[in-house]
């Protein structure tokens, strides 16, 4: 549902309104493409233009992205893949995930998948996962378990490179040395 009237948009497209980007976009029938509102291409005609909420949308109803504005590089856009992405590594806290199998995953350019990511999250795909892994093994050393089985349990392969990167997130090594 859209916040604002037919007639208040079309009034923003034609002033190339940036501080409505990503609050709507332009779809215009008569190409199949769609804009931000402040894409400096021609104004369409006010009955070859379709208001959508999102990117997505548009993409959804076979809309083509504009080449002069670019709407799906700007950082409002989220592409639909990249929650499953974050997902799967949530999700796998276990083990390392090579670049890969999470291109496979979502069948994109490992590119376009890090690109993505960093605009979204602010990290690298590989330190946002290894952050999540490391306070998984933190909760997990807090509960009272080895750091050798919390090691093995985040994706570890030694307890020695388990306990350089956990120094190394969290400032001091766990006081549960004994328990190794």
């Amino acid at each position: 549902m859209m916040k604002y009237s037919f007639d208040y948009m079309y009034e923003r497209v034609r002033a190339n309104d940036n501080t409505y980007d990503g609050l709507f976009f332009t779809c215009v029938k008569s190409t199949q493409v769609f804009c931000v509102p402040s894409c400096k291409a021609k104004t369409p005609l006010k009955k070859n233009i379709e208001f959508v909420n999102t990117a997505n949308e548009a993409l959804k109803k076979g809309y083509r992205p504009c080449k002069r504005c670019h709407p799906l590089n700007k950082p409002f856009f989220t592409p639909d893949w990249l929650n499953e992405v974050k997902q799967f590594l949530m999700t796998n806290l276990n083990r390392r995930v090579p670049d890969t199998e999470l291109a496979d995953l979502v069948n994109q350019d490992i590119s376009t998948i890090r690109r993505y990511f960093k605009t979204q999250h602010g990290l690298l795909i590989k330190d946002f996962h290894r952050k999540n892994r490391l306070e998984k093994a933190s909760e997990l050393l807090s509960n009272g378990m080895k750091e050798s089985e919390v090691a093995s349990l985040v994706g570890y392969h030694s307890v020695k490179g388990f306990k350089l990167a956990y120094t190394k997130q969290f400032g001091k090594e766990d006081n549960n040395e004994h328990r190794g």
